[in-house]
């Protein structure tokens, strides 16, 4: 199945929106920390790569609220018109916005010296997965999928295109 123009047009427009949006959020971060001696984004010093603590406390923002975005994205109901939309916000800005690199180097380069970026690496994965969790939970409020008029004598029956017993809100365009 080919993906229509529109939508890779829509992921790569929101992926360099979120993209500018966390190196906003490093920037600020940055700014905020270097009172306090750190410094920015990847530092070049003799020859090796160091990444701070202004990066860590960016990749661990930039993914707590991307995966709850992310989440909230997911657990809306889209209708078909705004697919575009959809793949702009969800695979786009929110894969733009987050990273998992900027912890996997940081957990390479310091691994043995910085208790820091493991537990950034744990709260990030354990509370990114609760905070989709929770975002789809919220979507899902925002914006449930229509349900179809409940028979007199019985309960509503499943949207078109929901078998029983699936989960009507799982996405089934394959997008996320």
């Amino acid at each position: 199945m080919r993906t229509p123009a529109r939508l890779l047009l829509a992921v790569f427009l929101g992926g360099a929106a979120g993209a500018l949006a966390r190196l906003w959020l490093g920037s600020f971060t940055a700014t905020v920390t270097m009172s306090q001696g750190s410094a920015s984004l990847a530092e070049l010093s003799a020859g090796s790569v160091h990444v701070l603590d202004s990066d860590i406390v960016t990749a661990l923002i930039a993914n707590l609220a991307g995966s709850l975005a992310l989440g909230i994205i997911a657990g809306a109901h889209w209708p078909p018109q705004r697919a575009a939309w959809r793949a702009a916000l969800g695979p786009g800005f929110c894969g733009g916005f987050t990273t998992f690199s900027l912890i996997a180097l940081a957990l390479a380069l310091v691994f043995s010296t910085s208790a820091w970026a493991i537990i950034a690496f744990a709260v990030g994965t354990i509370g990114g997965i609760a905070a989709v969790f929770l975002g789809r939970t919220i979507g899902r409020r925002i914006s449930p999928p229509p349900t179809a008029a409940a028979p007199e004598n019985g309960p509503a029956t499943p949207g078109p295109g929901t078998a029983p017993g699936r989960d009507p809100y799982a996405p089934n365009d394959g997008m996320f």
